[in-house]
């Protein structure tokens, strides 16, 4: 509203000035109702934004009443080029030329009944200044319209790839419910039960009790069989089915970050803080994490160096883990199974990860892990 009130006032200040009487030249004034009507001229710009059709048709009214009572502008008619600009940038070409062609007529018109001293040059002059301002405006309007489609299009692809991971997150968390359901929630319940009954009759009834205590071992056998195979699937395809080693955890990032190095990558750990025992669940966490985000860099930032920082705070683990740039900055895939099981597993203890572009340059990788409440059972909420 500011810049087209300031428009308004400039166009209306050279209506004023360029104002004459019929026949006349520059200084040629008329008198003030002459120039009351060549200021008026330039008032419809003031809603041209938000009418810009209506604008158009009322500048053109009050033009041709200026020439129609007498009057001449010597300076042009710049109202009538800017209200057509707007028109032209706001419209496609079927809503915006019966307007443009109504305008020019009408000023046509006007300046012919007016007595205009020049109608063939005033007539060709403005021909030529239409046809710029129409073009001019038109290519405004494709320009939007472009950028437009472009926005919608990132809004639609940030979209669907929203919906791919939460796709993602769901499928993998009916798969791993299925898993549990199927492995682990028919032997416990069997074991439950014969756990309850063996200490029911104990004492009253030692066979029975004791066949309770071999229907546990058999089903403890079987669950661990059925894990077993399960964990034999699910391992990477190198491991021998009877191969079992510790789950890596934070004692495990020095090496991690040593076998990076061995291989090529620029990196470094840094410890901060006091370090404290955590649960193997939440140093997994973090060890995969890592391990993730360090991948991310060989596979992505070219020669760029790492620096993975391990900070134990007051209040939760921070682990960090930044690229100093230096190759094509990763394309954005907020659905890709690395960074969505790296959101899980910082959702399943309760923490916070953050991924992103870092300033001035780099991607980075935060994680912030709570301390677990000593008070409170695992897997309690």
């Amino acid at each position: 509203m500011l810049l087209d009130s300031t428009l308004a006032v400039a166009v209306g200040v050279l209506l004023v000035a360029g104002a004459a009487v019929h026949g006349g030249e520059l200084g040629d004034r008329p008198g003030l109702p002459g120039l009351v009507l060549a200021a008026a001229g330039a008032g419809p710009l003031l809603v041209r934004r938000r009418y810009p059709i209506g604008s158009l048709l009322a500048v053109i009214v009050l033009v041709c009443a200026f020439y129609l009572c007498g009057f001449r502008s010597t300076l042009g008619e710049p109202g009538i080029l800017i209200a057509a600009y707007t028109v032209w940038a706001r419209y496609p070409v079927r809503q915006a030329w019966p307007p443009t062609a109504i305008a020019v007529l009408g000023y046509e018109a006007a300046m012919i009944a007016g007595g205009a001293s020049h109608p063939l040059p005033d007539t060709v002059l403005g021909l030529l200044q239409g046809a710029a301002i129409v073009l001019i405006g038109h290519s405004v309007y494709t320009r939007a319209n472009r950028l437009r489609a472009t926005a919608e299009r990132a809004e639609r692809a940030e979209r669907e790839i929203e919906l791919e991971a939460r796709h993602a997150v769901v499928e993998e968390r009916i798969r791993i419910a299925r898993e549990l359901h199927d492995v682990v929630s028919h032997h416990l319940s069997v074991i439950s039960v014969q756990a309850n009954l063996a200490r029911y009759v104990f004492e009253s009834a030692p066979d029975t009790a004791r066949g309770a205590l071999d229907t546990i071992t058999g089903t403890t056998t079987e669950a661990l069989d059925e894990l077993r195979r399960l964990l034999s699937v699910l391992r990477p395809p190198r491991h021998e089915p009877g191969e079992y080693r510790p789950q890596p955890g934070l004692a495990d990032l020095p090496a991690l970050v040593g076998r990076l190095r061995e291989a090529g990558l620029s990196a470094h750990l840094c410890i901060t803080g006091t370090p404290r025992s955590l649960p193997p669940g939440q140093q997994l966490c973090a060890y995969r994490v890592a391990q993730e985000a360090l991948t991310n860099v060989i596979k992505h930032a070219g020669d760029a160096s790492a620096e993975v920082t391990l900070d134990y705070g007051a209040e939760g683990l921070r682990l960090l883990v930044v690229d100093s740039g230096g190759g094509a900055p990763p394309r954005a895939n907020h659905a890709g199974h690395g960074l969505v099981g790296m959101r899980e597993r910082a959702r399943m203890y309760g923490g916070v990860i953050e991924i992103g572009p870092r300033e001035p340059a780099g991607f980075g990788i935060e994680l912030t892990l709570p301390y677990p409440n000593p008070g409170r059972s695992a897997g309690e909420p």
